[in-house]
């Protein structure tokens, strides 16, 4: 896991301790819960990254939907009051990324529990949008806003803590919160055969345009995990057999009479999408590095 960590920070604090490579990582606390106590501060890792960013998008306080009880403006600097201000207290919090303005909205019936969380390797890892954000760009690059307290967490009925997340939600439209429904999966994980069975649920529905819009931002430009890649040409040879004959969507359908029109439209002059337009340096080196494979017995 230790190396895994290092691709995305050149170092991480344990206190005033420094690991490095050579040195074991104790990794015991994969379940931690609300309700556990935060007394494994000793483990706690805060995340600095070589890459410099430009941060377009600082917290403004005077720009919050609602006003906050406590503003930490970097999740790295602050770390240790950020965990042990709220111990034993239930309440609500955001996460702000300064770098593209992208937010969370969470809640915690021991808050300080649930704050420290972001803080440990094994919850870093666990490939939710959140903290695969934190591994890209870093604590330092995030502000914690600590919305509502609802008072000391044995006191604090659940419903209510939900219901108050879920208002928050409502209000400032978390991007980085894929499962807008406060408290639907808290605790819970399905089963293979409940995953095989809501899969096939889910064959041939379409996603809602508010669904779409919000996957379209979290896998927009670099948060698109195949960002800056290519296909192979073993690929590309496999994905053209995947969609030659009866493997071809569009196999033995009937195209509609828009689609026809379109297709032999008149493109030329300015009725071509590119009239007027010019193909930049790159894409004029990508065409002329572009082969043709011509049959020979084709006339």
């Amino acid at each position: 896991m230790l190396r895994f960590l290092n691709k995305y920070f050149s170092n991480y604090n344990n206190g005033s301790n420094r690991f490095n490579n050579s040195e074991p990582f104790n990794n015991n606390y994969n379940n931690l819960s609300d309700n556990e106590p935060e007394d494994e501060d000793n483990k706690s890792i805060t995340i600095k990254i070589k890459k410099s960013f430009e941060k377009l998008y600082l917290l403004n306080v005077n720009t919050l939907l609602s006003k906050p009880v406590k503003v930490f403006y970097n999740a790295l600097l602050s770390k240790d009051s950020i965990i042990k201000d709220y111990k034993n207290v239930s309440g609500i919090y955001l996460l702000h990324n300064s770098v593209n303005g992208k937010q969370y909205i969470g809640s915690g019936q021991n808050l300080s529990a649930r704050l420290s969380s972001y803080y440990y390797p094994s919850k870093l890892l666990d490939k939710r949008h959140i903290f695969n954000s934190i591994l890209k760009y870093g604590h330092d690059n995030f502000s914690v806003v600590i919305l509502e307290i609802l008072g000391y967490k044995d006191s604090t009925v659940k419903a209510n803590l939900t219901m108050k997340e879920q208002y928050y939600i409502d209000l400032y439209k978390p991007i980085l919160n894929i499962n807008t429904i406060a408290g639907s999966t808290l605790g819970f994980k399905h089963t293979d055969e409940t995953k095989k069975i809501i899969a096939e649920f889910r064959k041939g529905k379409s996603l809602s345009k508010e669904t779409r819009e919000r996957l379209s931002i979290l896998f927009s430009g670099e948060l698109n995990p195949f960002w800056g890649k290519i296909h192979n040409i073993n690929t590309l040879d496999k994905m053209k057999k995947s969609k030659l004959g009866k493997l071809n969507p569009m196999f033995n359908k009937e195209k509609s009479k828009e689609f026809v029109e379109q297709m032999y439209k008149d493109k030329s002059g300015i009725n071509n999408p590119i009239y007027g337009k010019s193909h930049n340096a790159k894409t004029l080196e990508k065409l002329r590095k572009k082969v043709y494979v011509y049959n020979s017995d084709t006339k």
